[in-house]
Order: C-alpha cells, then sequence, then structure tokens
C-alpha cells in the first residue's frame, strides 16, 4: 500500500508540474498583433499595435505592391512592450504593412533582429569581423 501512495504521489506531482508549464506557456504566447495607421505630420506615419503584450517583440515589414514577393524589414523593435512605429513612406506614398511578433520565426535560436537576412535564416547570425586594422594599431 505504501509503494502505491509514492508512486501515485510523484505521478500527481509530474502531472500538476507539467499542467503549471503549459499554462505559463500559454499564457506568454503573443496573439497575432492587429495595427492602426495614422499620418503623424503630413509626411510620416504611426503605425501601431493596437492588441500589443508587455511580453512582446514586434517587427515592422512593408510591401509597395500587394503580392510582388517578399516583405521587406522596416523596422524592428528589440525592446520588450514597444509597440509604435514612426515610419517615413517617402518615396512610396502607397504600400501594405505587416507587424509580425515573436523573436524567432525559424526557430534557429537566433533572434530575428540577429539575423544577417531575415528572409533569408540559412545565413545564420549576423557576424562583423574587423580585418585591419588589427588589434592595438592606431590609424592616424
Amino acid at each position: 500500500m505504501q509503494t502505491v501512495k509514492k508512486d501515485w504521489t510523484k505521478l500527481a506531482g509530474t502531472i500538476l508540474a507539467t499542467l503549471i508549464i503549459t499554462l505559463i506557456a500559454q499564457a506568454q504566447s503573443i496573439p497575432q498583433p492587429g495595427i492602426t495607421i495614422a499620418i503623424t505630420n503630413g509626411s510620416q506615419l504611426s503605425i501601431t499595435v493596437t492588441n500589443g503584450v508587455a511580453y512582446g517583440y514586434y517587427s515592422l515589414y512593408n510591401q509597395h505592391v500587394l503580392g510582388s514577393g517578399t516583405w521587406t524589414l522596416i523596422s524592428t523593435n528589440d525592446v520588450l512592450d514597444d509597440t509604435n512605429f514612426v515610419v517615413n513612406p517617402f518615396p512610396y506614398y502607397e504600400g501594405y504593412y505587416l507587424v509580425a511578433a515573436s523573436t524567432n520565426w525559424n526557430n534557429s535560436g537566433v533572434p530575428n533582429w540577429d539575423l544577417a537576412d531575415p528572409n533569408n535564416p540559412g545565413l545564420g547570425k549576423l557576424t562583423v569581423s574587423i580585418v585591419s586594422p588589427s588589434q592595438g594599431q592606431i590609424l592616424q
């Protein structure tokens, strides 16, 4: 009887821990962002995520002609809860905007803003190597 009770307690503890982790993960999911767009001073657009969450990262994309190919990354907010974008649409005063939420769309382990090309995640993380001048050398 003692062994059955211990096994049951372990099973109940495992189920409870799994349930808590699942609930936390669901609570942390970022909803699909909705946006509003307004003209600020006649030459800029203010784009705001209407249902932004405090734990979300957002990136703004644009296409001048819908369906013309990949979306162009315009701005990335790498600060939590930053849901406002100000955009200068010049020279294209017509276009389509998309805000995407997440930090790692391709599950590569690299945040979106650190990718060499967000449209080609196979390139991996952007790295910069300075070959010249060498370390300690002073340029005049």
